[in-house]
């Protein structure tokens, strides 16, 4: 994961989006391409969350770090629609 956790941090301050693929709460795992903005610390004892724009679901999101299994550049540009704190 620390791999993973490189590439967003890289293309996010490039303003590059990523394709993560992630284990969701229920336990699937979901792949989608992300503008990544921050992250911020979890609740007491959780993990990190990361917050992004979610271009599937055209929303924002977050994921706990720890949850996320892959990150691949995508070469896409974004105009960040806030700033990018990575």
């Amino acid at each position: 994961m620390p791999g993973a956790l490189e590439t967003i941090v890289r293309e996010a301050r490039a303003h590059l989006t990523v394709i993560i693929t992630a284990r969701e709460n229920d336990g699937s795992i979901e792949t989608r391409e992300i503008e990544p903005y921050s992250m911020r610390p979890g609740a007491a004892g959780k993990a990190p969350r990361l917050f992004g724009f979610c271009l599937k679901r055209m929303e924002t999101r977050s994921w706990t770090v720890t949850n996320i299994l892959e990150a691949v550049p995508t070469g896409n540009s974004f105009a960040p629609r806030w700033p990018v704190e990575l």
